[in-house]
């Protein structure tokens, strides 16, 4: 186990035995850096893993506190797609890739995969069943993990789970995530126009996969149409 992996969970620990109870403030940076004897990189990975995962949050000026929501309490979380109320189960579902290509992006980088600013690989894709477009995603990928990549034909990046763990025997399904959920009613007119017409609200995924090294791998941004998607959350 990674030593910021220790920390998180010996953080999560002191959290779920009420050492830290709900809005008080957690360890700072510095204190992490003293306490575990680690870089600021590290403190820096641990709070803001803390945050995606739910446990904290963070008031500017202020520090870090623990989140009402998850304090002493452990949840199962079920992701299920909606199909079933829409299409036939002999409807099969499709992706497109709409562009794929080679972008610097230093907020990408820095907030999302904790880089800094360097090439990224960006796929942007729909996904529909019948025509009906109900889910559109966007990939952000350093091109460093990627060595010798073809972007010319396109159509390789439809399945582009298969495509990495073929050519680089990455397999991102088998791989650690962080992921948050939330509900826009905003997103971008380019998205609206494909999978919200009708100015539906939709589900927003920020998804971080991570590489067996501990970093970062991939930054996935994802917008489903809200009928298309439910969760069921129970202790």
């Amino acid at each position: 186990m990674k030593k910021y992996e220790q920390i998180i969970n010996d953080i999560i620990l002191k959290i779920e035995s009420g050492i830290f109870k709900e809005g008080e403030q957690i360890y700072t940076e510095k204190e992490i850096k003293d306490i575990y004897n680690v870089s600021s990189t590290t403190a820096v990975r641990v709070l803001n893993e803390l945050v995606t995962s739910g446990y904290i949050y963070r008031v500017q000026g202020k520090g870090s506190f623990v989140s009402k929501t998850l304090v002493n309490k452990k949840i199962y979380f079920t992701e299920k797609n909606n199909f079933k109320h829409y299409f036939s189960p002999k409807d099969v579902e499709k992706s497109q890739v709409l562009s794929v290509d080679i972008i610097e992006d230093e907020e990408i980088c820095i907030k999302f995969l904790n880089i800094r600013s360097q090439k990224l690989v960006r796929i942007k894709r729909v996904k529909f069943i019948c025509d009906v477009n109900w889910a559109y995603q966007i990939n952000y990928i350093p091109l460093s993990y990627l060595p010798g990549l073809d972007i010319s034909d396109v159509d390789n990046f439809k399945e582009l789970a298969t495509m990495i763990r073929k050519k680089y025997r990455i397999d991102i399904h088998k791989e650690k995530f962080t992921k948050s959920i939330s509900v826009t009613m905003d997103a971008p007119d380019e998205i609206k126009e494909l999978i919200a017409p009708n100015n539906e609200p939709c589900f927003e995924f920020d998804r971080c996969t991570y590489h067996s090294n501990g970093d970062v791998f991939e930054y996935v941004k994802i917008y489903i149409n809200y009928k298309y998607y439910k969760i069921k959350i129970h202790d």
